[in-house]
């Protein structure tokens, strides 16, 4: 599930009045006819856990544009952030320095792809998923089934441990 509506679900749980809206589309200068100055002037507050920093200064120069406050949120690998913008306040996200990105987040890669590294990436993920990964899960089972299924079953997520085990099915169905 995306993030925006997982958090918006949690947000709505613990406080039921709550007035929120999840989205999915990228911001950025080029979608300003979905966030428009009309779509702006209508919030009362910004909450965001954008994944790359292009993305985070765009929200940012916007809420100080519009006087919005703003709590900036973001992960990237196993480092965190959070921030509170209150206009004429406190400083934006922009006055102060995030650390330069080393990794495209997966969810940009996922879900908003804009550059020709993320395609490059992209293509390389797929690339080991489907031809070494793939073959190498494959081999694995044919060698001792009973332990590739139990390797299985204690890594990742439920979701994820189907999804290999069916991969595997899937590969061997087709040798046949």
């Amino acid at each position: 599930r995306p993030k925006s509506r997982t958090a918006a679900r949690a947000a709505k749980g613990m406080n039921g009045s709550l007035k929120v809206r999840a989205l999915e589309v990228r911001v950025a200068p080029d979608t300003e006819d979905t966030f428009d100055d009309t779509f702006w002037e209508s919030l009362d507050g910004v909450v965001n856990a954008l994944d790359n920093v292009q993305a985070r200064m765009y929200v940012d120069s916007r809420c100080v544009w519009f006087a919005k406050p703003l709590l900036e949120s973001g992960t990237l690998g196993t480092k965190a952030n959070s921030q509170v913008v209150l206009p004429h306040k406190t400083q934006s996200y922009a006055d102060s320095q995030d650390p330069p990105e080393e990794s495209i987040p997966l969810c940009t890669l996922k879900h908003f792809p804009n550059a020709i590294e993320h395609t490059i990436e992209w293509s390389r993920d797929l690339f080991e998923q489907l031809f070494v990964e793939g073959p190498r899960e494959v081999n694995a089972f044919l060698a001792d089934p009973a332990a590739l299924v139990a390797k299985a079953k204690s890594e990742g997520s439920g979701t994820s441990q189907l999804a290999r085990l069916g991969a595997v099915k899937r590969a061997l169905e087709q040798r046949s």
